[in-house]
């Protein structure tokens, strides 16, 4: 009797263990996402570039200037308001990334575009893990050319409310800048772990594409 109860007792055992491990696994890829994220904006280089073009917009207009010290500030507070959780709603992700797309408009000018076409209950209704799309525009800007003679356009469109999709003409920089590659990966890693789906990644015919399943809230 006591074998049985041991044997049924097992599966009830077994099935604890492997959440709690997913729930471990999950919370690491947290920790190291948030890590990733706040060193890649929160540094040195980040500032430098930051307060160059705050610089610059203060000479030319102190009205502008106030509206990008605001949007810097409004940037690190949604940072600062996301970073804990698992997934927020587009719309959520969005008004994060407008603000990141202002402060880079003031440095790369009209040379960085990005056009983003999502219907409002797609913005509502799905969700991503936080910072998904920031990521992937930060990508874009680490790994291409950015100038006149070399303009960077990002699309953000959806398709069939099953994937989120970033799009963007490869520009590639001559000397590239330092990286691991953690950011798209760690994004990988994140979706994986949250409902067992796989970030579509192409690069061809001159276009760098990434599909990001959408998850209904």
């Amino acid at each position: 009797m006591k074998a049985t109860c041991s044997s049924l007792n097992l599966p009830r055992q077994f099935s604890r263990d492997i959440r709690m491990k997913s729930i471990q696994a999950i919370q690491k890829e947290k920790i190291e996402s948030q890590y990733e994220i706040l060193k890649s904006q929160v540094n040195p280089h980040f500032l430098f570039n930051s307060f160059n073009t705050l610089i610059t917009v203060i000479e030319d207009d102190k009205k502008v200037a106030v509206e990008y010290v605001n949007k810097l500030s409004d940037f690190f507070r949604n940072l600062l308001a996301y970073k804990d959780k698992d997934l927020i709603s587009i719309h959520e992700e969005l008004e994060l990334v407008a603000n990141y797309i202002f402060l880079q408009q003031k440095r790369y000018g009209t040379n960085f575009k990005v056009v983003i076409d999502l219907p409002s209950l797609l913005q509502e209704q799905y969700l991503i893990p936080p910072l998904g799309i920031q990521i992937l525009l930060e990508n874009c800007l680490k790994h291409n050319a950015v100038s006149r003679e070399t303009p960077l356009l990002v699309e953000v469109y959806q398709e069939d409310y099953k994937f989120l999709i970033v799009k963007n003409n490869i520009n590639a920089k001559m000397i590239k800048d330092p990286s691991t590659g953690i950011g798209l990966q760690n994004l990988k890693n994140r979706y994986r772990l949250l409902n067992d789906s796989v970030i579509e990644v192409t690069a061809e015919n001159g276009l760098f594409i990434v599909k990001l399943p959408l998850i209904k809230s």
